[in-house]
C-alpha cells in the first residue's frame, strides 16, 4: 500500500498496545507472539494508514481513498472496519482509535512507542491502571478461553430468554433477503449464490434465520430492514448483491441491526468466478464473526478453486437447481434433470450437478411424471450414492436420500435422515418438513404436527406452508380430531387449491362432523378441479406398515367413497 505520510512527520516503525503490535514496516498488525491477529484486510488498510499518522486525524475521504481506491463503498464500509479494529484491540471504550465528529478518525499512539516500538509491558501497566473498563487482549491458556466462551453462551442464552419474555426479536436471529442482480446477471445464478450462503447458515445451531420461502417474498421491493426485522420478528437482516462479468464475480453484502438500521458488517468482495466456494465461505466467516457464532473450519470446507469447465458445470446445475425449486410442474422438474444432466457431463464430481440429478428423478418419481420409473429411481440411486462418497455431510446429500427414502416408502429411514437434518441444519424448514412426514406414516401423529409447525414457524411465508398445513390437517383427522384436521386442511386448500388430495380430506373432516350437506359441495369443487383424481391414488400413495395410519387412511377413503369421489 502506497504511503502519504505527512511532510516532515516522522514515520513511526511500530505501535504496541496491550496484546498486540502494529508494524507498520512489514505492513501486520500482530499479537505478542508476532502472530498475525486475523485483522480482515481493508480493516487493516485502515489502521494502517490511522498508524502512518498516528496522533493525527485522518479525514473520511483519505482513508476511503487509500483504502478502496476507485471501488465505489459508502461510509458505513469505513464504519464497518473501524469497529472491527477496536473489537480485535479490545477498545471497547474508544480509547485507540478515536471517532472525531465531522472530521475522521485518530489513532493515539501508546506512550514511548511512537516510532521507538517500545516493549508492550508499559502498555499493559498502563492498562491495569486504567481500570476495568479497558479490555486486556493479550493471548490466554485454552481453559480461560473456553470459560469466556462457556459464560458468554450463558450471557446469550440469556438475553435471549429475556428478548422472548419481552417478545422482542433474540440477540442471534437472522432474516437473509433475496441478493439483488446486478448487470444483467442471471436470476439463477444470484439465488445460487444467496442459496449456497444460505445452507451455511442453515447449520448454525446458535442463530434462529428465517426460512428460504419466507423471505423470497421480498424480492426486489427495496425494503427497510428494520421493517423486515419488525414483520419477520429478527434481529438482523443481510442484504446482497451480486454481479457476474465474464469469470469475475463481484459480490456486496451488508448486515443491518434491525432495530436501529445501523450496518454492523459489511463487505465487497471481486474474485474470479473459480473461486466463489471460498468467497462465500468469507462472507459467511464474517456474519458469523459478527453474531458471535462459534463455526469453526466448516465454513471455508469447500474454498476450493475450480477449472473453467468445472466452473459452466457449476453454472448450469445452480440453473437446474433453480428450475427444480421454481414450481412444482412435469416440465420444470423434466427441464431440471436435462439441465443437471448436461452439467454433470461437463464435471462427473460436481455436487451439485448430482445432487441436482438425484432430486430431479426422485421428483420425477414421486409425483408420477415419469413413463420408465426403474429407469429414473435407479439414476437417482445412482447419482446419491456418488454424491455421499464425495460429499457425505454436505445439506444436499441428505435432501437427495431423503427424497429416495420418500420413493422406497422407508418411513423409518426418512426418519433417520430427517433427524440428521435437523441436527445439521436446524434452521432449515426442509429438514424438519422431512420428519413431518416421516413421523405421520409412522402413527407418530403428534409429534409429525410439531414438526411441520416448526418448519412453518421458521419460514411462514413459504410456498411450501400449504403443504405442511395439509399434512398437519392429516395427522389431525388420523388422531380423530376432525375439527382441529377441518381448520388446517380449509388453511391448506384456501393457500394452493392445486393439490387435490387435501381437498378430499377436507370433505371427510367436514363429513366426520356430521355436515354430509356441506362435505359433498367442497368434495365436488375439489373434482372440478381435479376431474382425473381418483381413490387408487390415495391407496398407492399413502401406504404404512402402521395399523393405526391404515386404519384412519381407510376411513378417509370410506368417507370420499360415500362423498362419490370415483
Amino acid at each position: 500500500m502506497q504511503r502519504e505520510p505527512d511532510p516532515g512527520l516522522k514515520l513511526p516503525q511500530r505501535l504496541a498496545w496491550p496484546g498486540f503490535v502494529l508494524d507498520l514496516v512489514r505492513g501486520e498488525l500482530l499479537d505478542t507472539e508476532g502472530r498475525p491477529s486475523g485483522l480482515r484486510a481493508q480493516a487493516l488498510k485502515v489502521l494502517l494508514v490511522l498508524g502512518e499518522q498516528a496522533g493525527q486525524v485522518v479525514g473520511k475521504d483519505e482513508l476511503m481513498r487509500r483504502v478502496w481506491g476507485d471501488v465505489v463503498v459508502t461510509e458505513d464500509s469505513l464504519v464497518q472496519a473501524v469497529g472491527d479494529i477496536r473489537r480485535v484491540l479490545g477498545d471497547g471504550d474508544h480509547r485507540i482509535v478515536r471517532t472525531v465528529p465531522r472530521r475522521g478518525y485518530l489513532l493515539l499512539p501508546p506512550e514511548d512507542t511512537r516510532g521507538t516500538g517500545a516493549a508492550p509491558e508499559a502498555g499493559r501497566s498502563r492498562a491495569t491502571a486504567q481500570g476495568p473498563g479497558t479490555a486486556d487482549t493479550r493471548p490466554r491458556r485454552p481453559w480461560p478461553a473456553l470459560l469466556g466462551a462457556a459464560l458468554l453462551a450463558l450471557a446469550v442464552g440469556a438475553a435471549a430468554w429475556a428478548a422472548w419474555q419481552r417478545g422482542t426479536p433474540p440477540p442471534r436471529s437472522l432474516a437473509v433477503l433475496p441478493f439483488e442482480s446486478e448487470g444483467g446477471t442471471d436470476d439463477w445464478f444470484v439465488d445460487g449464490v444467496a442459496g449456497d450462503l444460505g445452507a451455511i447458515v442453515a447449520s448454525w445451531t446458535g442463530v434462529t434465520v428465517v426460512g428460504r420461502g419466507t423471505v423470497a417474498n421480498y424480492r426486489g421491493r427495496n425494503v427497510d430492514p428494520r421493517a423486515v426485522g419488525r414483520e419477520l420478528g429478527v434481529r438482523h437482516v443481510l442484504s446482497g448483491r451480486a454481479r457476474r462479468e465474464g469469470d469475475r464475480v463481484r459480490l456486496t453484502v451488508s448486515l443491518v441491526d434491525a432495530r436501529s438500521g445501523q450496518v454492523l458488517w459489511s463487505e465487497l468482495r471481486d474474485v474470479p468466478r473459480a473461486e466463489l466456494a471460498g468467497l462465500i465461505g468469507d462472507v459467511a466467516g464474517g456474519i458469523a464473526r459478527t453474531l458471535t457464532v462459534a463455526y469453526g473450519d466448516a465454513v471455508a470446507a469447500d474454498a476450493r478453486v475450480l477449472a473453467p469447465h468445472q466452473v459452466q458445470a457449476d453454472d448450469l446445475a445452480m440453473q437446474g437447481i433453480a428450475e427444480l425449486l421454481r414450481s412444482v410442474s412435469a416440465t420444470g422438474f423434466e427441464r431440471a434433470r436435462q439441465i443437471a444432466e448436461s452439467a454433470l457431463a461437463l464435471d462427473p464430481e460436481c455436487r451439485r450437478c448430482l445432487a441436482g440429478v438425484s432430486l430431479a428423478n426422485s421428483n420425477l418419481v414421486l409425483w408420477d411424471w415419469t413413463s420408465d420409473k426403474a429407469a429414473a429411481i435407479a439414476r437417482a440411486e445412482e447419482t446419491s450414492a456418488r454424491l455421499a462418497l464425495l460429499a457425505p455431510d454436505l445439506m444436499l446429500t441428505r435432501l437427495s436420500q431423503a427424497s429416495l427414502a420418500n420413493v422406497r416408502r422407508d418411513w423409518a429411514g426418512l426418519l433417520v435422515i430427517g433427524d440428521e437434518l435437523v441436527e445439521h441444519f436446524p434452521n432449515e424448514p426442509t429438514s424438519h418438513h422431512h420428519r413431518c412426514s416421516a413421523l405421520l406414516r409412522l402413527g407418530r401423529y403428534a409429534e409429525s404436527i410439531e414438526a411441520c409447525a416448526r418448519a412453518q414457524r421458521i419460514s411462514p411465508r413459504d410456498s411450501r406452508v400449504a403443504t405442511w398445513q395439509g399434512l398437519m390437517g392429516f395427522a389431525e383427522f388420523q388422531r380423530g380430531r376432525h375439527a382441529e384436521a377441518e381448520v388446517q386442511l380449509r388453511r391448506s386448500v384456501l393457500a394452493n387449491p392445486r393439490v387435490p388430495f387435501y381437498g378430499v380430506a377436507l370433505a371427510a373432516a367436514i363429513a366426520e362432523q356430521g355436515r354430509r350437506d356441506e362435505a359433498l359441495q367442497v368434495m365436488q369443487e375439489t373434482t372440478a378441479r381435479h376431474p382425473a383424481f381418483r381413490r387408487d391414488w390415495i391407496v398407492s400413495y399413502w401406504v404404512s406398515a402402521d395399523a393405526s395410519f391404515m386404519a384412519g387412511r381407510d376411513r378417509l377413503l370410506a368417507r370420499a367413497g360415500e362423498l362419490e369421489l370415483p
